[in-house]
């Protein structure tokens, strides 16, 4: 008569599956257990649970300390000790802040993984009673002439994914002053919000080459119909900003000085904000100023001034003062 092995305690656990549970055990309570208790935990043979402990410390970027201690073999995994950090209630209302003020122009699956993030800060609070207040929204932004970039998600994530991994992209472009879209070969660098809406702003590449910058270029990203991941890589730095003038415009080109006086009843508006690097004011007694500063669009400082209506008078430099006062004729024609 031939002799049965006796049945395993868990015959229905295979042996991978005890190894994922001892590591779950092992990794999530952080404590220490002997040879026996991993036995009874598992519901295996000694000899069993020792081999799975060696299968275990074999294993690729697990560190299990080993010892003996009164005649028992003992295991714990070691864990990287994890920096004390907490967040203030009022921490994350500033983080929702910051939420706030680009909200608007985020597409909807990116702002819901932002509030998802946002949400899950509340779990850094010392007194997690305290979330509810965390999260109040105490801010808001008004808006005007918004874009709804949801439909440009796809857009934007490529753009993105570029830019981390710096890939250069085709982007098939509808300019508003063209009839039909253009493809450009574009090296993005980073993305850019500005009056309401979000802007790539990279480097204009050769086709036929992979390193010739032609020129760099800001793209609408509302403007863009479809944007691929080329199989080319850039060396492209991101400029600093900080090692290049501030001049007024948000299209770049050679900065040139402005003079524009300002009336008394839009002054102090134009005194409480930096118009650009080193500007100056020159304040006169009927309470109008004189404003001296860079710029470096005209196109953008004429609809700026224009803006002002009588309150403001472009002096120099003088063609440009000559093309406002030619948009003032031609405007008027609208309205006689």
């Amino acid at each position: 008569m031939v002799a049965q092995m006796p049945p395993k305690k868990d015959q229905y656990s295979s042996p991978s599956q005890k190894i994922l549970n001892l590591f779950s055990i092992l990794l999530f309570t952080g404590r220490q257990f002997s040879l026996g208790q991993i036995a009874e935990m598992l519901e295996c043979s000694k000899q069993t649970a020792s081999r799975i402990t060696e299968e275990l410390a074999r294993t690729r970027d697990i560190q299990l300390r080993v010892w003996k201690e009164d005649r028992q073999k003992w295991f714990q995994i070691e864990s990287s000790p994890r920096p004390h950090v907490s967040l203030s209630p009022r921490e994350i209302q500033l983080l929702g802040m910051c939420k706030e003020l680009v909200w608007h122009l985020l597409p909807k699956g990116i702002s819901e993984e932002v509030e998802s993030a946002l949400n899950k800060t509340t779990a850094l609070l010392p007194n997690m009673a305290n979330r509810a207040d965390a999260l109040d929204s105490i801010y808001d932004v008004s808006v005007k002439g918004a874009i709804d970039y949801t439909p440009y998600q796809d857009i934007i994530e490529t753009i993105l994914h570029a830019i981390r991994e710096k890939n250069v992209c085709e982007i098939i472009y509808q300019s508003p002053h063209r009839s039909e879209p253009k493809s450009h070969c574009f090296a993005p660098m980073k993305i850019i919000s500005y009056h309401e809406s979000l802007y790539a702003e990279g480097f204009s590449l050769n086709n036929e080459t992979d390193q010739e910058i032609l020129h760099q270029t800001t793209f609408s990203i509302h403007r863009i119909n479809d944007a691929t991941i080329l199989n080319r890589k850039h060396h492209f730095e991101t400029r600093e900003n900080d090692q290049k003038q501030q001049a007024f415009g948000f299209m770049e080109g050679e900065p040139f000085p402005v003079l524009i006086k300002f009336t008394p009843q839009v002054a102090h508006y134009i005194k409480e904000r930096i118009w650009s690097d080193h500007q100056t004011i020159k304040s006169y007694k009927d309470g109008s100023i004189l404003l001296k500063f860079m710029v470096q669009s005209a196109p953008e400082l004429i609809a700026w001034v224009l803006s002002f209506g009588k309150e403001a008078k472009l002096i120099k430099p003088k063609a440009l003062k000559e093309r406002v006062a030619e948009e003032l004729k031609l405007t008027t024609l609208l309205y006689n």
